[in-house]
């Protein structure tokens, strides 16, 4: 499924990669591409590495969560780093963002029977939607949209899917995605 890896290349643009842990913008400890790490035992569980790229001891985990826990929160990332706060290979994110990424695709195959006949750029704008706002955030707080999807009215979904938060660029993209779709399903 060619359109997972894409959407885990797209999201890694627009959400940025943060190596290290970090607090988003509501104080959460976070990793990786918007990964919540919600207590310290997930934390230790995560392949965290050290400066030599050795295996990050649980206390040296717990020690820096606790320290990026204490700090206040909607910084820039950078802010949060210290010379000694392991890291997370984007290797091991990229694994973790593709089982996020995996889980909504079956999420949305269960809400829409022929999900598997959409094309590709409907899926890919659906993914994004979905990663950013939740599983219940999309198939609750977008009903209109959620009407169009179903029905594959392309460029009305598009029309729908504009979401507070996101940059103006994400949104233009997301929408551009149900627009690519509309052209493919009249082309073909």
């Amino acid at each position: 499924m060619a359109y997972l890896d894409d959407s885990l290349a797209q999201l890694e643009i627009f959400e940025g990669i943060v190596l290290w842990m970090y607090l988003d913008t509501r104080g959460y400890v976070t990793v990786g591409v918007g990964e919540l790490i919600a207590t310290a035992t997930r934390a230790q569980s995560l392949s965290f590495v050290d400066a030599n790229n050795q295996p990050a001891t649980a206390d040296t985990i717990l020690a820096e969560y606790d320290r990026v826990s204490a700090l206040p929160p909607a910084k820039m990332a950078g802010f949060y780093r210290s010379p000694t706060s392991p890291i997370l290979p984007h290797t091991t994110i990229d694994t973790l963002l593709m089982q996020h990424l995996t889980f909504f695709d079956g999420q949305l195959n269960q809400q829409f029977a022929n999900y598997s006949t959409f094309p590709d750029p409907a899926k890919l704008g659906l993914l994004d939607m979905i990663y950013n706002l939740g599983v219940t955030g999309l198939f609750k707080g977008y009903p209109s949209f959620m009407g169009y999807v179903q029905n594959k009215d392309w460029s009305n979904a598009a029309k729908q899917c504009h979401r507070n938060g996101p940059s103006l660029a994400r949104n233009n993209w997301t929408n551009q995605q149900f627009l690519l779709a509309a052209t493919a399903t009249a082309n073909g």
